[in-house]
């Protein structure tokens, strides 16, 4: 064999074997992507009776994302993802129509769908919202049984959309 059929022999191996390792090796093409603190994302409150009624200080409420979160045309959160907030202040309603007050803590989201975070934290959230249910003071003034007749309580509608923010800056990574 001369020295140029060996050299062309020796190179059609190599070929080989790279288009071998270039096909049969499982390839780490993970996108990583940024959600910078203070990027805006809609929430609604789930679940029932969300209300001053029942709700008390320091008790969890389930949140769902409204709206996928969205970078550059791809969606990194798809709406349905779950989190939660917590009720940070909750007063009853009360005879003589004086009305409920509940505020809710937007706390975190759990990424869902292709993209998660590295060491499977949540995304912490910032914001809050707060209602106050309906006073019936004037007509419990009008009545003479005024004293039985209660204010309305403040609610954590489930059908509003809520705005919340990205309190930390996280990098999520595709599956």
């Amino acid at each position: 064999m001369t020295t140029n059929t060996t050299f062309r022999t020796l190179l059609a191996a190599v070929t080989l074997v790279a288009i071998a390792f270039a096909f049969l090796t499982p390839t780490a093409c993970a996108t990583v992507v940024r959600l910078t603190q203070g990027m805006e994302i809609k929430v609604k409150f789930a679940g029932e009776d969300l209300s001053s009624g029942k709700l008390a200080k320091d008790d969890t409420v389930q949140i769902a994302l409204a709206e996928p979160v969205v970078v550059d045309d791809s969606t990194i959160v798809p709406a349905g993802a779950v989190g939660r907030a917590v009720v940070t202040a909750a007063e009853k309603n009360g005879r003589g129509g004086k009305p409920g007050f509940i505020k809710a803590q937007f706390v975190s989201l759990i990424p869902a769908g292709a993209f998660k975070s590295k060491d499977g934290s949540a995304i912490k959230l910032a914001g809050e919202y707060e209602h106050k249910g309906k006073g019936k003071k004037t007509l419990s003034y009008i009545f003479i049984f005024g004293l039985f007749i209660k204010g309305g309580n403040g609610q954590l509608d489930t059908n509003t959309i809520h705005t919340a923010t990205i309190a930390e800056t996280i990098k999520l990574e595709s599956e």
